[in-house]
Formats: structure tokens, sequence, C-alpha cells
């Protein structure tokens, strides 16, 4: 069992994150009735299945704990929570899950849900960050004011863009792919994959970070246009590609060496 220390929790903003989950979670077990085996409702509820059955009351116990140290009101307070070490990659595979139930939930086709809100993504995001930096690596916890000062800024700036297009086969994104940056590449490539079928072709090689929110966006976009017959193309730098890698995703994404230059 370890430690880890979630500093200044915004109070509220964790009840509506449980309340949005709950409300996703309560719609997607009644879809799971009319939707194919291999779709997002049941594979989501499989892994929440699983994950409670594992560690259910750990997190049950967790949350009493919070509730009662903020009694005496405020808008923050700080939680201590005690996990088996493999709870970690449980939870990394939880929020890339999430990412995809967002995507779903984006769509609109099938739920009434509202894919998550930015700051409720910005939480999910911290909490996770908070697990590995301090489980996996031994880091001294980050209060949640200071990771919204890091996703609040500005993710490239005005004369160095981010993103671009290269003529109209390719659409090339530099810098970090994460929460501040990510929806401009999915924008983007829902606007190339409104052209219809062929292939898309995203040059990462001038990416040097991804967070789980990024790598959610990978794979949810490259199942959706695999199922509407679109080839997504991924060129990657080394770095990338041995994240991808040790990820597990090497498989699925196929991701491609830049051309020699």
């Amino acid at each position: 069992m370890v430690q880890v220390h979630l500093l200044q929790v915004p109070v509220e903003l964790w009840r509506q994150a449980r309340a949005h989950q709950d409300a996703v979670r309560r719609e997607m077990d009644l879809l799971r009735a009319s939707e194919p085996a291999d779709s997002v409702p049941h594979r989501l509820m499989s892994l929440v299945e699983d994950f409670d059955a594992r560690f259910g009351e750990l997190s049950d116990r967790s949350w009493g704990d919070f509730e009662a140290a903020v009694e005496d009101g405020g808008e923050a307070a700080d939680l201590t929570i005690e996990i088996p070490a493999p709870a970690v990659a449980a939870a990394r595979a939880m929020a890339a899950m999430m990412a995809e139930v967002d995507e779903f939930c984006r769509a609109g086709d099938h739920l009434m849900t509202l894919a998550t809100p930015p700051e409720l993504v910005a939480l999910r995001e911290w909490v996770l960050g908070e697990l590995t930096h301090q489980v996996d690596q031994g880091g001294e916890p980050s209060p949640w004011p200071d990771h919204v000062s890091r996703v609040a800024r500005p993710s490239h700036a005005a004369d160095d863009p981010a993103l671009s297009r290269v003529g109209s086969e390719t659409i090339v994104f530099e810098g970090s792919l994460d929460l501040a940056t990510v929806g401009e590449l999915r924008d983007t490539i829902q606007e190339r994959r409104s052209r219809g079928p062929g292939q898309i072709v995203v040059d990462l090689t001038g990416v040097g970070f991804v967070d789980s929110i990024g790598i959610g966006l990978l794979i949810t976009t490259h199942t959706r246009l695999e199922e509407e017959g679109v080839e997504l193309r991924l060129i990657v730098s080394p770095r990338l590609k041995d994240l991808l890698e040790l990820s597990g995703l090497t498989d699925l994404l196929r991701p491609e060496d830049p051309p020699a230059s």
C-alpha cells in the first residue's frame, strides 16, 4: 500500500466530477442492452465493474475521509489516500476509457449526458498525474492550484502555432499534446474527416509530450476513422514511438517513423 496526497482539492469541482461520472455510468449501463459487446458502453462498464471489485472499498473509504475533512465548509481540502500500487495502472486505463467515453458523448447519437466539461477533465488529469508522479516516480505532491496555472497557460505563442496544415494531406502538430491543446488537433481532424473517405496523415514528430488525454484522443480517433473506412497515419518521433510502445499501442496505432531527409 502506498499513500497519495492530493493537496487543496477543489471541493465543489470534485462533487461535480463524481455526479457527472455517475450520470454517464448510469446511461452507459442502460445502453449495454442495445449496443454490441465490443461497444463503448460494454467496455466502460466492464472496466468500472473490475475497478470497483478491486479498489472500490478503498475509494469509498477515501471519499468518506474527504467528506469528513470538509464538514466545516471551505472551498478546498487536502485528501490522503492509501492505495495498492497496481491501482495506478488501473487508473490510467480508466482515464483513457473516459476520454473515449467523452468522444462517444460528444457525438450525441445516444446519450443525453454531455461530454466531460474542461474543468472536470482538468481535475481528472491532475488526479491521474498525482498518482503517477507520487507512486511511480516518488515525487512530491503538487497542489491543484499549481496544476490549474500550468493548464491555463497559452498553449503556444501567436507567432509559433502548434497546429498547421501542410498542403491538403498532412496535419502537422507540434509542442505538447495535452489538456490545453488536444482540442485543436481534434477539431482539425474532424474538419479533415468531413471531406470523406481516404486517409488522414498526422505528423507528430514535433511533439515532445503527450498526456493521457492526448493518448485517449489518438485511440478514439483511430477507432472511429477505421469504422468509417478512413485510414489514420501517425508519423511520430522516436520518443513518442517509445511511449506508444510502452503503452501497448504500437499494434493498434501503427506509428510511422518520419521520412529520411
